[in-house]
This record gives structure tokens, sequence and C-alpha cells, in this order.
């Protein structure tokens, strides 16, 4: 398992894997004023850009492919059909991807998630299917994890990062009888630029039952830029 060099994606035995690119984000970015009809381009223009550069036979989504929540959007569906004439698409089933199997070029996971060899992948807003508890890594989406940061004359900054975090045994075992005792959890960044939830502010509300039940110490994680960078843990940032 790699993490990339500068990009929220993770690479593993040929797969390229990512989460939340909410393709179709322009018809919400209108309603808001905002016009940039090129915006999912640019996101398959990035992706594409990695799955060459890092030779991806597949690319493994964990959810939330589209913004569209109930539907199939047309800019969703063309992106994927240019996608799968690169490379297989496995879709793990997000919160948003009601009718993502209409676009009849991916294999669709339920939200359970599944394990690819030896990584437990899942989207993070339901219970995760119980063999992924037994894997040595669970990597999430959902959450797109972003550090918040104050400079010296008071502006505020904010970056995506990796989030690594250690298992709560205790609180596991009120969900799941049996688990590796060494799993970590690793939350990803959201590919898509424009989602972000502040991992460092104790007052936001974490998404997902895994971080809602307290199953893994979110509040002792370890950060890491997307440079591979080490920012510290949660609890003294």
């Amino acid at each position: 398992m790699k993490f990339l060099y500068d990009a929220p994606g993770i690479l593993h035995k040929e797969a390229l894997i990512i989460g939340d690119t909410h393709f179709g984000m322009e018809r919400k970015l209108r309603a808001k004023g905002i016009y940039d009809e090129q915006f999912t381009e640019r996101l398959f223009s990035r992706l594409k850009e990695l799955i060459l550069k890092y030779k991806a036979k597949k690319v493994i989504f964990l959810g939330d492919v589209k913004e569209e929540i109930m539907m199939l959007d047309n800019k969703t569906a063309d992106t994927l059909s240019k996608l799968s004439l690169l490379c297989e698409i496995i879709i793990v089933r997000g919160n948003h991807d009601g009718g993502i199997e209409n676009c009849g070029c991916a294999k669709i996971i339920p939200s359970e998630g599944f394990v690819y060899d030896k990584l437990g992948l899942a989207h993070g807003h339901s219970w995760p299917a119980k063999e992924l508890m037994e894997c040595e890594y669970i990597i999430l989406g959902h959450q797109h994890p972003m550090f918040m940061k104050k400079d010296s004359m008071g502006k505020i900054h904010s970056e995506p990062v990796w989030v690594i975090s250690e298992p709560d045994e205790k609180n596991i075992l009120k969900h799941y009888k049996k688990f590796n005792k060494k799993i970590k959890l690793i939350l990803l960044p959201a590919f898509n630029p424009l989602v972000g939830s502040t991992i460092n502010k104790t007052e936001n509300v974490q998404f997902g039952p895994l971080l809602n039940n307290k199953l893994f110490k979110l509040n002792s994680a370890l950060l890491l830029r997307l440079n591979g960078t080490q920012l510290g843990r949660t609890n003294v940032l």
C-alpha cells in the first residue's frame, strides 16, 4: 500500500483507490452563483493523469462518486464512460450514489464494503462488513478530513490530510465479536477539493458509525499532509 505524493489517493496492487469525487457538482455551484462548467472535466483529467502515471489497471472509488444523491447525472455518466476506456472501475456505494448502477460500466459494491488484497475498503456512512474489521487496515472516505490552523496574522488556513487512527478494543467489541487487534483506520482525503470537514475541531460532528461510536481513537489520530509531512496528533494540535 502506497500513499500517493501530493494526491489524495492510494496505490495498491495495481489499483488506484480514491474517494469522494462528487462528479457533477456544477449544478450545485450554479445555484450559488458560481459558473464553472468544466469542473468535472478537470477532476477527470487529474484522475486520468494519475492512472497513466502509476499505470493503474483499475480505479476503486470509495463512495460518493457523484454529487446528485438520487439520480445518475449526465456529467457523471459521461465521466465514468470515458474512465472505463482507461481501466476497470469498481465503486463502493456511498450515500450520494443513488442510481450509480445505471452507468453500466462499473462493478458496484454494497456500502458495507469489501476486502481488496487484505485492505478493508468502505465508504464510511454505514457499518462495514465484519470481514473488513479483520484486516490490517480499514480505509474509509466520507469524512473528507481537513486540518485547520491560524497563522500569526490571524488568517485561517485549511488543507486536506490523511488520518491514521488506532483501534479502541473496548468499543469495537460492542459491535464486532472478531477483529484484528492491530487494525488501523485510514481516512481518505476527498478527491474533490471543494468538500472538506475540519478534523481538529472537536465541535465538528464526525460522520459514520465507526467514528460516532468511537471504535477508533480519533482524538489521538496521526495527521499527514498530502506531501507526506507529519503534522502530529490531533490531541496536541
